[in-house]
């Protein structure tokens, strides 16, 4: 009679278990590279991310730096911007001076010398003398060629004032002009005197007028 033995030897038996030992350290070592490289990916992310990060940082700090060097250079363009332009209001100053110094009071002077000329005052007191007291105004009729200037003399904004006028309602005119004038304060008459001039043998009022001068 034939017999067939249908059990697994034992060696098949060995063969079946070391095949399936490797098997299983097969998908361990598979399993463990899946890990490790998801491990480095992770880790790669993670710094890529710093990196990304201390990048940014870095730029916001330059452009911070940026921004304040751009605002230094800016400050010192204004110091010097006012600088000049202060240069400019000194020169400015210098020729207003110029313009309303000594040769403006002598211009002055001339107005007020002048036929049918007119002192430099001011239109509100004029207005109030016009209004409430009138006598202290000057005159239109007033012919300036009755009065003459044979000396002026100026220290330090003191002014001296001296000539010949026909009678004394001339050296009053006179007075009351500059008393009016923007350019003169403290208009006073020192001394006036009867007298002769040398030249056309006239009676005048030789007078002398002091004050002080603005400019």
């Amino acid at each position: 009679m034939l017999k067939i033995n249908l059990l697994p030897s034992e060696k098949g038996r060995a063969r079946s278990q070391s095949a399936g030992v490797s098997n299983l350290l097969v998908i361990g070592v598979a399993g463990s590279i899946v890990l490790l490289l998801g491990g480095l990916f992770l880790f790669h992310a993670t710094q890529q991310a710093q990196v990304d990060e201390m990048r940014a940082a870095n730029t916001r700090t330059q452009g911070e730096i940026d921004a304040i060097k751009s605002r230094v250079a800016d400050h010192t363009k204004i110091l010097d911007e006012l600088a000049e332009i202060r240069r400019r209001e000194e020169a400015i100053e210098q020729l207003q001076a110029a313009r309303t110094g000594p040769m403006s009071m002598l211009v002055e002077i001339s107005k007020v010398l002048t036929p049918r000329g007119t002192p430099t005052a001011d239109p509100e007191v004029i207005e109030q003398l016009r209004t409430h007291d009138p006598s202290r105004l000057w005159s239109n009729a007033w012919e300036p060629q009755r009065l003459w200037i044979t000396s002026f003399e100026e220290d330090n904004r003191n002014v001296k004032i001296s000539g010949e006028g026909r009678t004394n309602d001339d050296v009053s005119e006179f007075m009351t002009r500059l008393q009016l004038s923007l350019f003169f304060q403290n208009v006073r008459l020192d001394r006036t005197e009867a007298t002769t001039n040398t030249e056309t043998k006239i009676p005048v009022q030789k007078f002398t007028i002091t004050g002080r001068v603005r400019y």
